[in-house]
């Protein structure tokens, strides 16, 4: 079970935060929604959620196939304002050891597609309609 406690303060002007065991993140009503913008978002918090489950399933998927990697790098862009023309595209830079083989970064870079399929938090949001796209490059 995940339990999150929230709070608020204020008006649309006003802030909040959003905790759990191991997090507290503020949260503010976007700008151009007539809030001040500091703080996380309901649009990046979605984008937050899909892209930390895609990047944790691609990394415990590298470590069981034994891929040599020594690091990933993400960028994740939403956008869209309804489910039917959200787009979701995470962009991996995934750093291979020195030496890695080539079968390696072919392995490499099945996973990282299949990450994709395998991630529970972008298959709830895919079955919203929301497209999720990946690019990647496995580099040694």
């Amino acid at each position: 079970m995940t339990t999150l406690q929230m709070n608020w303060s204020g008006s649309t002007k006003g802030s909040g935060t959003i905790e759990a065991d191991k997090m507290k993140l503020p949260i503010a009503i976007p700008e151009h929604f007539g809030g001040t913008g500091e703080g996380a978002n309901p649009k990046e918090l979605l984008a937050a959620s899909a892209a930390s489950c895609y990047l944790m399933t691609l990394v415990a998927m590298l470590q069981g196939h034994k891929i040599p990697a020594t690091g990933v790098t993400m960028t994740t862009e939403l956008s869209g304002d309804k489910p039917a023309n959200m787009h979701i595209v995470h962009t991996v830079q995934l750093e291979l050891q020195e030496g890695a083989q080539p079968e390696q970064k072919q392995d490499a870079q099945s996973l990282i597609e299949k990450a994709d399929k395998s991630c529970m938090i972008g298959n709830l949001i895919k079955e919203s309609g929301v497209k999720i796209t990946i690019t990647s490059k496995a580099t040694a």
